[in-house]
């Protein structure tokens, strides 16, 4: 009995570091530079889970230049993004909070009752804000997981799909670059003595991102070529024909060149090649006007 012949399908090499340019031609600017710059980074030199949670929660002016970019994500074009204008819009109005005020208080202390404007977002991040929230909450369930949009790959994949396709946000430049961040705010003013109370004066408030650029979990980070990553219903499709192994339907539907990206595989990137340097993202900082309800605030306890 003559045995059946063997079908040989033919696929595009395809290996992490054409995802930046997979990226430019999605339109996605920004992600595509914050890649490229951790690519650039020689030798490569990953987080820990130690060095990440010091970076992000320790004085920003002690972190290593090569694990910090502050010249790539503005202002202005985050500001595009509807996450980030409703962190912006929360913020804004709640940042005077319990905390907040604790906060205000503390600063004003070591700052000897004058919170000037500074433009070295490290300075403002380690010296002077007051108070944060997370960009892209409002897109995730209560307790802060992800809501599967509609992906789920057969029983017992492993796969997880809540970095792009389950997450709620849109899949675009903001989503490949950041995603969920945090939102920081700090007032610019005075401390002064009104009607016999102790007040502050509020002059500016600047707002600004504090994110880190690392590989870190187990996050599933989409299905790529060098072309593309694809949205959620092809996605969906190529995974449960890869579960199956139906090499010959993805061949097919032209899915062969696709593959999936994993957080480790970016690890195993830096164990191999030795490049790769982890990174703290600050944006620039977005001035704006207080609201008129937080122009004087009271300091005083009662």
């Amino acid at each position: 009995m003559k045995s059946a012949p063997k079908t040989t399908l033919n696929a595009d090499i395809f290996t992490l570091d054409q995802i930046p340019a997979a990226m430019d031609k999605m339109g996605w600017v920004v992600a595509a530079q914050l890649m490229r710059h951790w690519f650039n980074g020689k030798p490569a030199k990953p987080f820990t889970d130690k060095t990440k949670n010091l970076y992000v929660k320790g004085p920003a002016i002690n972190i290593p230049p090569e694990h910090v970019n502050d010249s790539i994500v503005k202002m202005q074009w985050a500001m595009k993004f509807e996450p980030v204008q409703k962190a912006i819009k929360y913020l804004k109005k709640e940042w005077r909070s319990e905390r907040g005020l604790e906060e205000l208080q503390k600063r004003l202390i070591k700052n000897k009752g004058k919170l000037e404007k500074l433009n070295d977002v490290k300075m403002i991040d380690t010296y002077l804000y007051v108070n944060s929230t997370t960009i892209g909450k409002a897109d995730y369930d209560p307790f802060g997981s992800y809501s599967f949009s509609g992906i789920s790959g057969a029983s017992g994949s492993g796969y997880s799909y809540y970095s792009y396709y389950g997450s709620g946000m849109a899949i675009n430049d903001f989503m490949g670059a950041i995603g969920l961040s945090t939102l920081k705010i700090v007032p610019c003013g005075y401390q002064t003595v009104r009607g016999g109370k102790n007040v502050f004066i509020t002059e500016k408030i600047g707002f600004y991102i504090k994110d880190t650029y690392d590989f870190l979990g187990t996050q599933f980070l989409g299905v790529w070529n060098k072309n593309e990553m694809l949205g959620a219903a092809k996605a969906k499709e190529y995974l449960n024909l890869f579960e199956s192994k139906s090499w010959k339907r993805i061949y097919d539907l032209a899915m062969q060149n696709y593959a999936m990206v994993w957080n480790s595989d970016f690890r195993k990137w830096q164990e191999k090649k030795k490049t790769g340097i982890d990174f703290v993202v600050f944006s620039d900082v977005y001035w704006d006007d207080p609201l008129d309800e937080h122009r004087e605030i009271k300091l005083d306890a009662k």
